[in-house]
């Protein structure tokens, strides 16, 4: 799934704590990590670092995690994965 279209299905909302009210992530700490934890599970995503890229997986994850998202719409536990970048063969070689 292309983030286009996890976002045009599940509605990720736009985070009101920051200076920033254009993000949707919410950082993993603070305010914004105690939001995290008084969501309905089904609608926490996680921004992790894997060894190609970034990516959006389904539920609240720790390692690895950049940070979370919180969408409208709740997924269903499917082992969904969402490609949001992936790192240069530059960044690679190092």
């Amino acid at each position: 799934m292309t983030y286009e279209e996890w976002e045009e299905k599940y509605k990720p909302i736009v985070n009101t704590f920051g200076q920033n009210e254009e993000t949707q992530l919410f950082e993993t700490y603070g305010q914004e990590y105690e939001f995290i934890k008084k969501t309905d599970p089904k609608k926490i995503w996680t921004l992790v670092d894997g060894n190609i890229g970034t990516f959006i997986v389904d539920g609240w994850h720790y390692v690895n995690r950049i940070g979370y998202f919180v969408t409208e719409v709740p997924h269903d536990d499917e082992g969904i994965e969402v490609l949001d970048m992936l790192y240069g063969e530059e960044e690679n070689e190092e």
